[in-house]
């Protein structure tokens, strides 16, 4: 775990501007309704200055004081690789309790306010990155950083190369354009595909549309790092490194 001082986080030259009553939340310290609560009473200090409005955004590294007492003072900083399983979703709540990937990690780890950079879809398993760290996401999620994602797909049909060839210069599907970046064929039902934007539920719609089912989707590597022999429901944190490949 890397434990790094809010003071010396400062520092950074890049800003990132976050609502206020989401950072509260995101640290652990209350829900987001009990911080709009707290703002309204004038109880939220910002770099020493009362944050009494709602829908305040502040940079996310700010010092944060709640009734005198800073909620942040050290915070511990958190990168992840999990292999998720398919069956899981990436959001912490879900109306019909279906499993999330944060049961499978410590609870000491989601008191620090952690979230999946992006996200896998439910029947989808892989490589997921989670942290507390909002630029970290940033940098792995927007597209102009084009940072590719690379996903095996195995399907029930074979693949018709030329269809996904064409794939490369995008096709619309009801008026949505998908493209990939390239391919890389091992089987008759077995293929890589390489994107830098994941639209919602992209690879399935580009299969679908061929008339082919998906029998198993994996994201195996974002940029250069890869799930490698990541064991199924088990995560490890990255090294400095590899943290620093995407900052």
């Amino acid at each position: 775990m890397w434990l790094v001082h809010i003071r010396e986080m400062k520092r950074s030259k890049i800003v990132v501007l976050v609502r206020l009553q989401k950072l509260i939340s995101h640290y652990g310290y209350s829900s987001r309704r009990r911080a709009e609560k707290l703002i309204i009473a004038g109880k939220v200090r910002v770099n020493g200055i009362v944050a009494n409005e709602l829908g305040i955004k502040v940079p996310g590294l700010s010092i944060i004081e709640i009734d005198g007492n800073i909620i942040n003072r050290d915070i511990p900083v958190l990168y992840l690789m999990l292999y998720k399983p398919a069956g899981y979703i990436c959001t912490k709540k879900d109306p019909g309790n279906r499993k999330d990937i944060y049961t499978l990690i410590k609870e000491e780890y989601n008191n620090f306010g952690i979230f999946s950079v992006g996200r896998l879809d439910y029947s989808s398993e892989g490589l997921l990155l989670i942290t507390n760290d909002g630029h970290f996401s940033n940098n792995i999620s927007h597209p102009s950083n084009e940072i590719m994602k690379k996903y095996e797909v195995t399907t029930d049909k074979d693949i018709p190369y030329k269809s996904i060839a064409a794939w490369e210069n995008g096709i619309y599907i009801k008026g949505i354009k998908y493209t990939i970046r390239d391919y890389d064929k091992f089987t008759s039902r077995r293929v890589v595909l390489s994107l830098y934007e994941g639209k919602n539920r992209e690879i399935r719609r580009l299969f679908e549309e061929l008339n082919i089912k998906i029998v198993q989707l994996k994201r195996i590597a974002i940029g250069a790092l890869e799930l490698g022999d990541l064991s199924v429901g088990k995560y490890r944190e990255l090294s400095e490194d590899e943290v620093r490949m995407f900052l």
